[in-house]
């Protein structure tokens, strides 16, 4: 509101906006993308910036200018809002801003946490590289937040490796996940996933290096699907964070029982006991729906509880058609 405007001439301020409105040309195709990429961040009340919302647009744009152009449109159309140099959809609260604002200065304390957890980490054999996801990859940390690490092992050792890291959680930390949270290994073998959806593309997306940045250009080249939800996205030019990628010399200790004859029996052995720990605790779930949720195989271990994925993406889709940017 304009100051010391009486209420009348706000009145007819806003009417001539609304007339002038009703004239603008329908939603323009990068248009739509921009609001279909905010409405995606939308769920976690989750404002962009202007390289965010190009980073993950679901159109081609490689002209700065050009992308600059669109987003000024989208704001003046009235489409979009921005507050303190963040966009959300027309008539979310700026709220969001400000406490988006607060959890990036809580991330910086949280990443000082992460780096000490990794030096932890990186020591335990099998283990080839440390990339955080979750909340945190996105450089913010709400109240009472966790830091979520993907960790990379060698082949034919996951299960091993995972079983230990387990462990000195649940012994030397008590089960605490404040900076400890692990949910997903992979082995450098399957660096390929299968899965391709929004949810996955931007997870992928999102990963940030804390040990081993070599791997996770390699880890996002073989996946260079995620470009077909986010064209612009450049595997070359993304914000990294600093990260160490000196492999541990008491890692290399530990590794000498890996070259006894029947390791790869002990690695089998607790991948199979793990796969019976989720049957006897979710006896719930069918055992197509289990293998989905806790994914339990040779080169790969994921929890997906709740089945998180698919609640996002249908409210995701559940947005577009209310906003005019439906399929």
């Amino acid at each position: 509101m304009v100051f010391g405007e009486s209420v009348s001439t706000r009145q007819m301020r806003l009417n001539g906006f609304a007339r002038w409105e009703r004239l603008l040309p329908a939603k323009t195709t990068v248009q739509k993308e921009i609001i279909r990429t905010l409405l995606y961040f939308d769920i976690w009340s989750f404002p962009l910036s202007a390289d965010e919302i190009h980073r993950f647009l679901g159109a081609r744009i490689s002209s700065p200018a050009l992308f600059e152009h669109h987003l000024r449109y989208a704001e003046r159309s009235g489409v979009i809002d921005q507050h303190d140099g963040l966009y959300v959809v027309r008539g979310r609260p700026s709220s969001w801003v400000a406490r988006r604002r607060r959890n990036e200065r809580r991330a910086a304390w949280m990443w000082r946490g992460a780096r000490i957890a990794v030096a932890i980490i990186k020591c335990f054999p099998f283990v080839r590289a440390i990339f955080v996801s979750g909340e945190l990859s996105n450089n913010v940390s709400s109240k009472g937040g966790d830091v979520d690490f993907f960790v990379v092992t060698e082949p034919g050792r996951l299960w091993i490796a995972r079983t230990l890291l387990i462990l000195f959680k649940k012994v030397f930390l008590l089960n605490s996940k404040k900076f400890f949270c692990l949910n997903s290994f992979v082995t450098t073998r399957n660096f390929h996933l299968e899965e391709r959806n929004l949810y996955v593309a931007s997870e992928v997306a999102h990963l940030k290096p804390l040990y081993n940045t070599k791997l996770l250009l390699q880890f996002w080249q073989e996946n260079a699907w995620i470009k077909d939800f986010f064209p612009n996205f450049d595997f070359q030019d993304v914000p990294t964070i600093y990260a160490s990628d000196r492999r541990s010399l008491l890692q290399r200790s530990f590794e000498v029982f890996g070259k006894f004859p029947r390791i790869n029996l002990l690695d089998d052995y607790l991948m199979h006991t793990m796969e019976k720990v989720w049957e006897k605790r979710y006896p719930q779930y069918d055992q197509e729906t289990r293998e989905q949720l806790y994914r339990t195989t040779k080169d790969e271990s994921r929890t997906y509880s709740g089945n998180f994925e698919s609640k996002v993406l249908a409210l995701y889709n559940a947005r577009l058609p209310r906003h005019g940017v439906a399929d």
